[in-house]
């Protein structure tokens, strides 16, 4: 009696935990450099690192935090950051870094604040390459990599190199766009040429809207930092527009894709009856491209499975919401069609796509 307890207890745990994959791990980094030896300090760099960090600490992620950071410290941390994603169950990685960076002949790279840059041949030995920061993250072979730069701040290196050789091509004091990894998303305080402000009430802006928006329950990672875009571009009047580099992922919410209610638990939430949970698996089923698990919940006509086989070969990414009435009677279970709208497809380039009519919205016989 008492493992059959033990059992059912272990089920409803998992359960609880959500329509988020429960084996996955979640892990962060964040790095908040500041105190630059050779050129002025940042003033806010170490402060968003450290509330960033705590933000995702509530979001139950395994947080590294490190601040002021030597260029041999950063690469001991992401070393140390690689190790724990290496080993860990399925891992959603997140990485985010306040404080310089630089682009040279479209190169980017991170500035450690020991750093002492002057000539162009120096930077390459003097901070870490953007590019070997990814690498570090795809080798622990995430499922899900989020990377956050708040890394374009107006840059005295810039301007100091600038001043001196004319052999490099340094343009627009900011960062250079990159082909994008796999699996991974990459946020740029700023549009790629631009310059990001550091800001004067103890965060940048885009960290500002960062902390405003990451624990919003609800907000697929794409739909969260297109709210930080907008809430960026109103903080600055238009002067700063974030920008985003997506490959296609799967659907991820950095507080959980369900909202609670009052009663529920604010980042996941228990499917409240049969009906919710049908509802659920056939949003997954969309989310896992699993034509199994779709019929397992609907009735698919012929031409209806060559209409989902095609959008699944076409669109890796696939989030589908009932509408307001269909759900309503399916709750109450006097309906047995369900109508469900196309709320998000992403093609393969990871570029968001109007959902055509034949397709916008889809009707299903539930078993």
């Amino acid at each position: 009696m008492k493992q059959k307890y033990c059992f059912w207890s272990l089920m409803l745990l998992m359960l609880l935990w959500g329509t988020q994959a429960p084996a996955a791990s979640l892990h962060a980094l964040v790095m908040g450099n500041s105190d630059y030896s050779q050129v002025q300090k940042l003033a806010n760099a170490a402060n968003d690192a450290q509330a960033v960090a705590q933000k995702l600490r509530e979001l139950g992620f395994d947080v590294m935090e490190r601040e002021d950071l030597s260029r041999a410290n950063m690469r001991r941390a992401l070393r140390d950051f690689n190790a724990r994603l290496s080993s860990a169950n399925d891992p959603v990685a997140v990485l985010f870094y306040a404080g310089h960076g630089i682009q040279v002949n479209g190169e980017n790279y991170l500035i450690p604040v020991d750093a002492d840059i002057s000539k162009a041949f120096e930077i390459e030995d003097s901070s870490i390459r953007l590019n070997s920061v990814l690498s570090s993250l795809n080798e622990g072979k995430p499922g899900l990599s989020i990377v956050m730069l708040d890394a374009c701040r107006n840059n005295p290196f810039e301007r100091r190199i600038r001043g001196i050789t004319r052999s490099v091509n340094i343009k627009g004091e900011g960062l250079a766009p990159i082909k994008n990894l796999r699996g991974t998303i990459l946020s740029f305080a700023t549009e790629p040429g631009s310059v990001a402000v550091d800001g004067y009430d103890g965060h940048s802006p885009y960290t500002a809207a960062i902390l405003q928006h990451i624990a919003t329950p609800g907000l697929s990672i794409q739909d969260m930092l297109n709210q930080v875009g907008l809430s960026v571009i109103k903080a600055t009047d238009g002067e700063q527009k974030p920008w985003v580099s997506s490959s296609p992922v799967p659907r991820f919410c950095l507080a959980g894709c369900t909202v609670a209610t009052a009663s529920d638990s604010p980042v996941r939430v228990l499917a409240k009856s049969s009906a919710d949970a049908t509802i659920t698996a056939i949003q997954a089923a969309f989310h896992n491209q699993s034509m199994e698990q779709l019929k397992q919940r609907v009735r698919l006509t012929q031409a209806q499975e060559r209409l989902v086989s095609r959008l699944f070969a076409l669109y890796p990414d696939i989030t589908m919401k009932p509408t307001s009435a269909s759900r309503s009677l399916v709750m109450k279970g006097e309906g047995k069609m369900l109508d469900l709208v196309v709320a998000e497809a992403i093609n393969e380039e990871g570029n968001r796509v109007v959902p055509a009519s034949s397709w916008r919205r889809l009707t299903f016989e539930l078993r």
